[in-house]
């Protein structure tokens, strides 16, 4: 194995090891995010029955008060996902990895070489 031969695989070693470590803490991240709303959920909803117990709020009241705590709990789980897939595109682009689109595309790509030169070989094998 010639000198360029290691540095290129150390180097690819070494973008695996990034990928790895990103979507570890990007999964660590993203179950953080999802463990706060729904205890900022549980807590919103122990607030309210305690309210509901004082007769400082009416059960309806409650009810409608927990599904917009709910829906706002969603948009906002929506968004982090969102803001986080946008960074770990962005940081994988500027490692070179290469997106599962970018790979399909390559496969494509080269299905159709593989059979222009497989029609190639044998319209060879038909002429010779």
């Amino acid at each position: 194995m010639t000198e360029k031969q290691r540095g290129r695989r150390k180097k690819a070693e070494q973008k695996e090891t990034v990928v790895a470590d990103l979507t570890g803490l990007t999964r660590r991240v993203l179950l953080a995010g999802v463990g706060a709303a729904a205890l900022a959920y549980d807590e919103a909803k122990a607030f309210l029955d305690r309210l509901i117990e004082r007769g400082e709020l009416a059960q309806d009241q409650a009810q409608d008060m927990l599904k917009e705590v709910a829906a706002q709990r969603e948009s906002r789980l929506k968004q982090a996902g969102s803001r986080v897939r946008a960074r770990m595109e962005r940081t994988l682009g500027a490692l070179d990895v290469p997106r599962s689109a970018d790979l399909e595309a390559l496969q494509q790509r080269l299905d159709r070489l593989t059979e222009r030169v497989e029609a190639l070989l044998a319209q060879r094998q038909e002429q010779g």
